[in-house]
């Protein structure tokens, strides 16, 4: 049977545990920041910009130690991106992909200036009718296709509530046009603990196309 844990960053876990009481999270800056280089360097020959999904999370300090390696940051609610900002994220670092949240909270996040992904049509075409294109948008894709480590966790298929069809980008363009709305991004999200790369070439030949 393998050892538990004693240490975290060469600092013994009952030491800590003495002084602060239990139960009690320790997290490693050290390590975060390895993976997080390991991650930036591994893509170093691209543009590239990570941008830390903060609903892992919301430790404000982890978010300030990304932030000063200089990973941007995703959110999922208005609270995300006030502790955001609150850790320092400038707003065009900021990325809001909400889910199922109320239009008010969408055009809350328009007013603290952050970059907003949409992944339903309705919520467009209210968004477009709203803005009339002066407010830049990321469209969120669903290109169906299914990856995951278990069926919680895959949200890139036909019954996923994550994203707008790649079937219905006609329609999208519809109301893209109606609109004259400003795209400046797609967006998609296949799954988590994915460990076949080429669902992630498969997924991402779909969105170029």
């Amino acid at each position: 049977m393998e050892s538990p844990q004693t240490e975290v960053g060469g600092i013994s876990l009952t030491e800590i545990a003495s002084e602060f009481g239990t139960p009690l999270y320790v997290y490693d800056g050290n390590k975060i920041k390895e993976k997080y280089n390991e991650l930036t360097q591994a893509f170093s020959d691209i543009k590239l910009k990570v941008k830390y999904a903060c609903k892992a999370n919301t430790n404000i300090n982890i978010m300030k130690l990304l932030r000063q390696e200089g990973s941007g940051l995703d959110t999922v609610s208005i609270n995300e991106i006030r502790l955001g900002l609150i850790a320092g994220f400038d707003p065009s670092e900021v990325l809001f992909t909400p889910n199922g949240v109320s239009i008010q909270e969408i055009e809350d996040a328009v007013g603290l200036g952050v970059n907003i992904n949409i992944d339903n049509i309705s919520v467009l075409e209210h968004f477009g009718h709203k803005y009339k294109g002066s407010v830049p948008v990321c469209i969120r894709v669903n290109p169906h296709v299914m990856a995951g480590g278990n069926s919680h966790i895959q949200t890139g298929h036909i019954d996923s509530k994550f994203g707008i069809s790649i079937h219905q980008m006609r329609h999208v363009m519809r109301v893209v046009k109606a609109h004259d709305m400003h795209i400046v991004g797609i967006h998609m999200h296949t799954g988590s603990d994915i460990v076949d790369a080429e669902v992630f070439t498969r997924a991402s030949e779909l969105l170029f196309d």
